[in-house]
């Protein structure tokens, strides 16, 4: 990568683990070697890199860099509000590629590398949007930006930084509230409860899968997001000591799954069956349904296309947490080095902290198999190792200040 880039290795790593990039010379000239679509970029490329015939970042005159940057700002001083509309829609589509992008790079590499990105294309490409619509693409653009903070959230919440991950859900609930888009809406509560279960607070958790529901209702129906809104529901439950109300919720929320949806919002963000899976065994572990909670999490990994690295993470670690509660220590032993080969560039606190909760199980078996010394030796090396890879050292060893976060 350094070689492609014309950076010696220092360079490329104080690149990675430092402050975001901004300056638009510099990431033109990476996005034209490394061959990015211009689709998935949150600036503009000159019109030399659009064509296919660039002449290099030393080549473009200052005229052409004060351009591109030019094309980078939403001209809020438009004569005609015909003109104003279309960069409104201009702009939701921009945003709209961002967040699409953003999501499938999460998948392979984890939030701890991508909360520098969002945080910085917030504070550059977002203007501040009236609390509440009243035309289209006013709410649009109130969309927009509530999903970018929903999407800020998440990456706070993967890198380990809890404080973060509810300010931005919190003000991407505020937002979506003025868009007037109740999928998006409920798909925000879905997250705060998330990240509220993640915590251990079940009240605020199962108000939050409550109030996520009750929004749906005023919706078009959708049955993924009913799905996961109840799943949230059931693990909250299932938190708050009630397995047979926790069942019962897991239950309606395996029947929502399947059921058709009318309409989706384009802010939505994709819940499939392995995402349902990881719920559900976070579920059925905490009420002690080992047996079920192994069933469904080995289903979903014969299923779960390769490209999902961290979801597939997350199900093999919880799957290891099955199988030693249930004895099968040398299984554990093999599914979690599966986990430590397909997470070498993965930056996920959350995946941390499961292989830091998996060390501790292995220990009170290492006397009695063999196999578990070097896997506890493999397991401390890749949790020294991912714990100072980019945003996730960083967040958590308290570098970045709040003002940096966003």
């Amino acid at each position: 990568m350094a070689r492609w880039l014309g950076l010696s290795q220092a360079q490329l790593s104080r690149i990675e683990n430092g402050p975001a990039v901004v300056h638009l010379d510099r990431l033109a000239h990476w996005a034209h070697l490394l061959q990015v679509p211009a689709a998935l970029l949150w600036f503009a490329l000159p019109s030399d890199h659009g064509n296919g015939t660039s002449t290099g970042m030393h080549g473009m005159s200052k005229s052409s860099l004060g351009s591109t940057r030019s094309t980078c700002e939403i001209n809020v001083n438009a004569a005609s509000a015909g003109t104003r509309i279309r960069q409104k829609l201009a702009s939701r589509d921009e945003h709209l590629h961002f967040v699409q992008s953003l999501r499938q790079a999460d998948r392979r590499v984890g939030g701890g590398h991508l909360y520098a990105t969002v945080t910085a294309y917030l504070a550059g490409r977002i203007a501040e949007p009236a609390p509440c619509g009243t035309t289209a693409p006013e709410r649009s653009a109130i969309a927009a930006a509530a999903s970018l903070n929903e999407m800020a959230g998440w990456m706070a919440h993967d890198s380990g930084a809890a404080g973060p991950a509810r300010r931005h859900l919190g003000e991407a609930l505020t937002l979506a509230e003025g868009s007037d888009d109740h999928q998006l809406i409920a798909q925000v509560h879905a997250g705060l409860s998330h990240v509220a279960s993640h915590g251990g607070d079940a009240h605020e958790a199962l108000l939050h899968a409550r109030n996520g529901l009750e929004r749906l209702r005023q919706a078009p129906s959708h049955g993924r997001l009913q799905a996961r809104l109840l799943a949230m529901q059931a693990r909250a439950f299932a938190i708050a000591g009630q397995p047979v109300e926790a069942t019962q919720t897991l239950s309606e929320a395996e029947a929502s799954l399947h059921r058709p949806s009318v309409a989706t919002s384009e802010w939505l963000s994709p819940f499939d069956v392995t995402s349902f899976a990881i719920e559900a065994a976070r579920c059925l572990l905490r009420v002690g349904d080992l047996s079920e909670s192994q069933r469904r999490l080995q289903a979903a990994l014969a299923v779960s296309p390769a490209d999902r690295v961290r979801s597939r993470a997350l199900a093999q670690l919880m799957l290891v947490t099955v199988l030693l509660g249930r004895g099968q220590v040398e299984e554990a032993c093999a599914a979690t080095h599966v986990v430590l080969d397909e997470v070498v560039s993965l930056g996920s606190g959350v995946i941390i902290d499961q292989l830091r909760h998996a060390s501790l199980l292995f220990g009170s078996h290492a006397k009695a198999c063999t196999e578990v010394p070097p896997l506890l030796d493999r397991l401390h090396e890749t949790i020294r190792e991912r714990s100072w890879l980019g945003t996730v050292g960083a967040l958590q060893a308290g570098a970045v200040g709040d003002g940096q976060l966003g």
